[in-house]
């Protein structure tokens, strides 16, 4: 069968997935390739392996795999080692925004394969003029210097940590894209709305609370509102709902008696039938 050999490369951990294109080259998941990029050649990790046949149309054209890196060759890494580490570079950065008095804040400093290009990650307040700085990089380093400004979501995730969960960030283990997160998600799980609760190290809403909503979204649609009067089909009684537990899909009815009394039975809201809805 004619067709393309097509691998899923990562740059980061947990990072966007690209599509490359390879030949004569045997790749398992978990590989170390170098492949050519619009920045140059750099290095990633294989996490995807598939084949696209000659019907299959290709929306863009893909670039291709150069080369696998051999785990366990020495010689291979010092062809693409650095003139500095990515934490002697990290370190000189500083120095340089200490010198030249800027208001940012060094995060991560990556290199190009063969070190001839250097990114270096920072947040900051407000916007920083840093032409003069990155002159002053591109001289120490002896590379191209590109400076990448950040968001508090962004920083995060490139400086990783742990949640109020006990594990680690979601940005930084596995979520490859961030996703919109609003406070109503928060107010449809019954979450207290306490920014020390739903917010995540990064200062913004918890990633987590978009997996559960479309349940939550689901189960809320079949609960009926507190202050509605309901009838039970099984039991010949009906009263106001007082309460509701969205997750065991039962609700506290407020039935009266016929001494005149009244007492609080709990029901499952597959027996209720919806006799008169609340606004509340």
């Amino acid at each position: 069968m004619q067709g393309t050999n097509i691998a899923g490369v990562q740059f980061k951990r947990a990072g966007k997935i690209y599509d490359f294109i390879y030949k004569n080259i045997n790749l398992r998941i978990g590989d170390q390739v170098v492949v050519e990029t619009q920045k140059g050649l750099g290095t990633g990790k294989v996490v995807v392996i598939g084949f696209q046949d000659g019907e299959q149309s290709s929306q863009k054209e893909l670039k291709p795999i150069i080369k696998k890196v051999i785990k366990d060759g020495k010689n291979e890494k010092k062809s693409q080692d650095r003139k500095l580490s990515d934490e002697e570079m990290s370190d000189l950065a500083k120095k340089k925004i200490s010198k030249h008095k800027l208001k940012m804040k060094i995060l991560k400093c990556e290199s190009q394969y063969g070190g001839n290009r250097v990114t270096v990650y920072f947040s900051s307040p407000g916007r920083v003029d840093f032409r003069d700085l990155v002159k002053d990089l591109a001289s120490g380093l002896k590379a191209r210097v590109e400076l990448k400004q950040v968001g508090a979501r962004d920083e995060t995730k490139l400086l990783g940590g742990l949640g109020v969960c006990g594990r680690e960030y979601c940005c930084s283990s596995f979520l490859r894209e961030f996703v919109p997160v609003s406070i109503k998600m928060a107010k449809n799980q019954n979450l207290a709305l306490n920014p020390n609760k739903v917010s995540g190290g990064c200062g913004r809403l918890l990633c987590c609370l978009t997996y559960e909503n479309e349940t939550y979204k689901t189960l809320r649609k079949t609960l009926p509102p507190i202050g509605s009067l309901v009838a039970s089909r099984l039991q010949n009684f009906s009263g106001i709902v007082q309460k509701s537990d969205l997750l065991n899909q039962v609700v506290q009815v407020k039935v009266e008696t016929s001494e005149g009394n009244s007492e609080i039975k709990t029901l499952p809201v597959a027996e209720l039938t919806m006799l008169k809805k609340s606004n509340n």
